[in-house]
């Protein structure tokens, strides 16, 4: 089987695209390609990357990435295409009428996220949002198959708006590949500083700066950041926040070497606002952290605490007091940290790892082809 990945917004190596899927698919067997914004043509893990030009604009993202996206995709012939934005709908429905089998991956609720857009004029956003949902609903009765990132999506989604589709719908959920942070080798710290993390986008709904100053008055605590900045805005007020230098920035590090990083640190925080996608997901950063054995202090949503119980601190996600109180817990209660540490392991041995998915996934697959 001939198998097309497609992304116009995210990079060559992400994290689900990439490592879990594109490269789970290239162990099993099957011809694997991946159409993404890059720098060059090249084969890397049995996935054959073909690179498009990455567009900073996003009406020129929609217009010539899609363009763009489609030229290969149809060149390559494939026997499924795999896409993985909502702006991918169309190119997804061109696929169709050419016979091709067609998967849509649904990251998140792109129709709640466009109304929560408070930057964009409301008749515009109202506009957009009703012109995604046409196509959202041609492509439901189109397509062959779609995967949603958690069973909540699939119940209070998909059954509600789409139940007909809830037969080819399968719930592929965004976890750890164990086996790499199991490989993966903790840096060389310098000091005795208790360490917290982050890694992923550095946006305003992670949390970031209520982290920053809830610990600008704990004595020995560094906070080490991973990933991009949403804006330069963002990333000045967190620096503004860090009167202390409490912050070592590290950069974009690759999957790869993200859990050397993490198996070095202490604390792991997923301090999320409650937007409505956060609220429905299971953050993949928290799953990293429990696959790194090392306690984390989350935001006390519902779906969260239900989920994850033992294996995390909760709090108020816009409480800095409390974020505080969290973090000194575990600073100054280490054997606590560790026990937090070992039963988050233990669950992602048990229930939560990404080779378990990868099961699901390539039956996907297998039915597809049958």
């Amino acid at each position: 089987m001939k198998i097309v990945h497609i992304s116009t917004v995210h990079g060559a190596f992400d994290d689900r695209i990439f490592y879990k899927e594109c490269v789970s698919l290239a162990n099993y067997g099957y011809e694997t390609h991946l159409i993404v914004p890059h720098t060059k043509n090249e084969t890397i893990s049995g996935v054959k990357i073909h690179s498009i030009a990455k567009h900073s604009s996003r009406i020129d993202r929609v217009i010539k990435g899609n363009k763009e996206a489609g030229k290969v995709a149809f060149d390559l012939n494939a026997d499924v295409y795999h896409l993985h934005d909502p702006e991918l709908l169309p190119l997804g429905l061109k696929l169709k009428k050419m016979g091709k089998k067609v998967i849509f991956d649904m990251h998140e609720l792109v129709y709640h996220t466009i109304m929560q857009k408070d930057w964009i004029p409301f008749l515009f956003r109202w506009i957009v949002s009703r012109a995604y949902l046409y196509f959202e609903k041609k492509a439901f009765n189109m397509f062959d198959h779609f995967i949603v990132v958690t069973s909540q999506m699939k119940d209070e989604y998909i059954a509600k708006s789409y139940p007909k589709q809830l037969i080819k719908t399968t719930v592929i959920r965004n976890l750890t590949i164990l086996k790499m942070v199991d490989d993966a080798q903790p840096i060389k710290k310098t000091g005795q500083e208790t360490i917290l993390i982050y890694a992923g986008g550095l946006s305003l709904s992670r949390g970031l700066k209520e982290v920053i100053l809830a610990i600008q008055n704990i004595d020995n605590v560094k906070f080490w950041l991973l990933g991009p900045w949403s804006s330069e805005g963002y990333q000045k007020e967190c620096e503004q926040a860090d009167i202390n230098h409490k912050v070592d920035y590290k950069g974009m590090v690759r999957l790869d070497e993200v859990y050397n990083y993490m198996k070095a640190a202490d604390i792991g925080m997923a301090v999320l606002h409650p937007t409505t996608n956060h609220l429905a997901s299971l953050p993949v950063k928290s799953f990293e952290y429990m696959a790194s054995k090392i306690p984390q202090i989350m935001s006390d949503f519902p779906f969260w605490q239900e989920s994850f119980s033992d294996c995390a601190l909760f709090v108020k996600y816009d409480n800095i007091e409390s974020i505080s109180t969290a973090i000194n817990d575990l600073v100054n209660n280490p054997a606590i940290a560790k026990e937090i540490g070992s039963k988050g392991y233990e669950m992602i041995k048990n229930e939560f790892s990404w080779e378990q998915e990868a099961v699901q996934l390539i039956n996907i697959y297998k039915n597809l082809k049958a």
